[in-house]
């Protein structure tokens, strides 16, 4: 299968010239290892027992000989790999060394901790639009940083609408790409159903009941792109309170939950703190409710939803991939008066706001929350962006642009 590039190749080239060992975190299946594999120039693969056994009996000496930079596949299965990446790091710190790579989280015998200074850790997650098509952003988030909304305005979509809307169906993870439909929902669930059973037992030891643990996953998935109650998933999957929470810790530790906290800042009042719920893929969440392009375009409450956590999504992934260090989280007022979907804090201190809308017209109605934050932020309001499946970026108003999902990811 020919490889497709990645926003992170380059940047994780670059990590390997500075730092002695990378780790690759992110769910099963996200092309942690091909991506991997590209930059190494030896692999040890520990699903492997054979492999797994020598590792486990005497890693030092197993590393020993092979060329650098050597990666570790799947080292979360002999956790002890880490204090021996530690030690060998200890007396060597040329950069370049070590790669490791598994399931995000999943090592919890292991000290973390112990290694800082010395690994590094990055996450791969699903492909974005240009991604999945070998191609790179039409804007780099790291200009609209800079410039903001002059470096979008006149920008044209290389997506058509259908295509932007896509991800809200269609995974991201490079195996179910290009499958029929039916075929590629069918595959989800399947994904969903093993990564209940066999990712979740990588990182606990404890009894569960995967029924259960199953139907919190898809009660959760009905509330993407909402900050619905906690206590209302619980419900929904008709499991207790002390279930929820230990269900709602493993899917996070597995890396499927990835949510968005609610935004403080202290020129704004009131502001709510419960999360917005989004899965790593919400197309993850619409094959676990059978949503399809067809039978969304009849509940467009739920299309809106989708879109929105796939754009949350694509941002965060994108932003991420190009190492911009941008802090993400969500604006609501307490009284649920004032929204914003995505707040990006930039590492000088600005910040860009976003909006989320199905529509392929805008007026500036629908910047006003964008333009009231504005007024209460002054200079340190960088950019808004209302963010659709159009075909054009254009400037709205002083410092907010119309854009599409497709120029920026």
């Amino acid at each position: 299968m020919t490889y497709l590039t990645r926003h992170a190749d380059k940047r994780l080239k670059r990590l390997l010239e500075v730092h002695p060992a990378l780790l690759i975190e992110g769910i099963r299946g996200v092309g942690k290892t091909r991506t991997a594999t590209r930059l190494a120039a030896a692999t040890l693969r520990l699903d492997n027992p054979a492999v797994a056994a020598m590792v486990a009996t005497d890693a030092e000496a197993a590393f020993a000989n092979l060329p650098r930079p050597l990666l570790i596949d799947e080292w979360q299965r002999v956790p002890t790999v880490w204090d021996s990446v530690r030690r060998m790091i200890d007396d060597d710190r040329t950069p370049g060394r070590f790669i490791l790579s598994g399931s995000t989280r999943a090592a919890v015998t292991a000290d973390i901790h112990a290694g800082a200074g010395r690994i590094l850790t990055t996450r791969l997650r699903p492909m974005t639009l240009s991604e999945r098509r070998g191609t790179t952003p039409t804007v780099s988030l790291s200009d609209l940083a800079e410039h903001g909304i002059d470096a979008v305005r006149g920008a044209q979509s290389t997506f058509s609408p259908e295509e932007q809307i896509a991800p809200t169906v269609e995974s991201g993870l490079p195996g179910y790409l290009d499958m029929h439909p039916i075929d590629h929902q069918e595959a989800i669930r399947s994904y969903l159903d093993l990564a209940m059973s066999r990712d979740i037992s990588e990182v606990t030891s404890s009894a569960r009941n995967t029924t259960k643990l199953r139907g919190y996953l898809r009660s959760y998935a009905a509330t993407v792109g909402t900050n619905a109650e906690h206590s209302a998933i619980q419900t929904a999957a008709e499991i207790s309170k002390a279930s929820g929470e230990s269900y709602h810790d493993l899917l996070n530790r597995i890396g499927m939950i990835e949510e968005l906290p609610g935004w403080s800042n202290h020129r704004l009042k009131r502001l709510t703190k419960r999360p917005k719920r989004h899965l790593v893929d919400p197309a993850f969440a619409a094959a676990d409710h059978y949503d399809t392009t067809t039978s969304l375009s009849e509940r467009r409450y739920r299309l809106g939803e989708l879109f929105e956590s796939a754009v949350i999504c694509q941002i965060g992934s994108t932003a991420d991939a190009q190492g911009l260090n941008w802090r993400f989280a969500h604006l609501r007022s307490a009284g649920g008066n004032r929204e914003i979907d995505l707040i990006a804090e930039l590492p000088h201190g600005d910040t860009i706001a976003v909006e989320v809308k199905m529509s392929t017209t805008i007026t500036t109605r629908d910047a006003r929350h964008l333009a009231a934050l504005q007024d209460q932020l002054g200079e340190r309001f960088r950019a808004g962006l209302i963010v659709h499946p159009g075909e054009t970026a254009y400037r709205l108003a002083d410092r907010i642009a119309v854009t599409p999902l497709g120029v920026l990811v």
